[in-house]
């Protein structure tokens, strides 16, 4: 009785696993035709925009001046009008820019408060190359300290700024 017993299991077992192994075949026969029907390449214009909108990059990173001042320009709010921002003082492009290096020294940077290497710059080449410097660049310092939004007069303001209180 036991050996028809174990005959009978293993024949509805088999049975089963032949039934779930067929099943499985049918369902991804259906799958296949209906994906073929659609076309892997056709999307709705509403879903091609969704996920294009999704890829678009967060931020951009801009190392060219140039390119970041007129980046800069066009990522600016317009209300209608032409809104000319007031030009900043020297202290407050030194605050927001020039201090963070200069208050320190930061890479051969010249201390706002060491007057004799400002003295020795100032003597070397005169405020016109130390302008130049701070517009275009030198050594370490990158142009305009960094901060491509400023305007060559705020960044001289800046310069001013920092002989007077070197005391130079």
């Amino acid at each position: 009785m036991s050996a028809d017993h174990d005959r009978t299991f293993v024949r509805t077992f088999l049975a089963v696993l032949g039934a779930l192994v067929a099943f499985t075949f049918v369902i991804i026969f259906i799958a296949r035709t209906i994906m073929s029907a659609a076309g892997p390449d056709e999307m709705l214009p509403e879903e091609r925009a969704r996920i294009e909108q999704r890829a678009e990059p967060v931020f951009e990173v801009v190392t060219d001046p140039a390119q970041a001042q007129k980046v800069a320009q066009a990522s600016a709010p317009s209300g209608g009008e032409e809104t000319a921002a007031e030009p900043k003082s020297g202290e407050e492009v030194y605050n927001s820019v020039c201090s963070a290096c200069h208050q320190a020294g930061v890479a051969g940077a010249p201390k706002t408060t060491d007057t004799a290497a400002w003295q020795q710059r100032l003597d070397g080449g005169g405020k016109n190359t130390l302008y130049d410097h701070a517009i275009n660049g030198f050594n370490a310092m990158p142009a305009k300290g960094g901060n491509p939004g400023l305007s060559d007069e705020e960044v001289e303001k800046a310069v001013d700024h920092m002989l007077e209180q070197a005391g130079v």
